[in-house]
């Protein structure tokens, strides 16, 4: 442990020192670039680097969160100055924990940009403050990012914020977060605040085979197969549920859900794997 922790502090110190680039007293590269959100950044410069790459991260309703690269700020003469790109270039953003430094607004006078950027008032929502949040909070649900999703959802609840997609995608960041009980307590909220659809059914179906509550996971589902409006999540409940008691070697209910199966799906893209199940049943017996 200590010669990996050594090697990393020879390469952390390697990229400084050979770094072409002097680092402003002023640049604190420990936000990450979720954080930064609506503000002007730089990242840390690589050896090869002769400036500091500037731009803004931003959220996208129809393309998520996204980062506009403006130029690139050069030191002439001691002093830091801003080139601009000649290009207009946006990237959508996967690295949301990637740690940038956030310009100072005195940083940000010295170098003329407009504060906040303007092109900024483009991506402005005319939904509600909350509303959008959650938005941004499925997306980062969406890309793996469910660690930094969850403290703002439950911010929210806090709040005494309700919505459909708002306990969707709290429960969603449970259940990803291996907290399935903290998701089957807010989906018990959410059916007793008149919030349910097909997509908080399969993440209650989950919750419940996590917790290895295989009898209460099936008796959940029968009494919700007929709520399914999309054919595929229903089937991929129902093999979750034969596979889970296949695992047991519960073989009684695992031929019940295999008939299931049959009369409710009839044949899709997990057929070859029931029917492999029904074979290791058979043989099994």
């Amino acid at each position: 442990m200590m010669k990996k922790l050594l090697i990393s502090f020879l390469m952390i110190c390697s990229l400084q020192f050979f770094s072409q680039v002097k680092i402003p007293s002023d640049f604190d590269f420990s936000t990450t670039f979720y954080e930064a959100e609506n503000k002007y950044i730089v990242f840390y410069p690589k050896p090869e680097d002769k400036g500091f790459s500037l731009g803004v991260p931003y959220f996208d309703s129809s393309a998520g969160y996204s980062y506009k690269y403006l130029g690139n700020l050069k030191e002439e003469n001691g002093k830091l100055n801003f080139v601009p790109t000649e290009n207009n270039m946006i990237a959508r953003w996967q690295n949301m924990d990637l740690k940038v430094a956030v310009l100072s607004d005195k940083r940000i006078n010295e170098i003329k940009l407009p504060n906040p950027p303007e092109f900024l008032k483009f991506y402005k929502s005319d939904k509600p403050d909350k509303d959008f949040l959650v938005d941004k909070l499925s997306f980062l649900n969406g890309t793996n990012f469910s660690n930094l999703a969850l403290p703002k959802l439950e911010q929210l609840r806090e709040e005494g914020y309700k919505s459909l997609k708002f306990y969707f995608e709290l429960a969603f960041a449970y259940n990803a977060l291996d907290q399935s009980p903290r998701a089957e307590e807010i989906i018990n909220e959410a059916e007793k605040n008149n919030f349910k659809d097909e997509l908080m059914i399969k993440e209650m179906h989950y919750a419940l085979l996590h917790q290895n509550k295989l009898i209460p996971a099936a008796d959940y589902l029968q009494n919700n197969l007929n709520n399914f409006k999309t054919k595929n999540y229903k089937s991929e409940c129902i093999v979750n549920q034969i596979i889970n008691f296949s695992n047991k070697k519960d073989w009684k209910n695992t031929e019940k859900w295999i008939k299931i199966y049959k009369t409710k799906i009839g044949e899709d893209q997990y057929k070859s794997h029931v029917d492999k199940i029904e074979q290791e049943l058979k043989s099994d017996r």
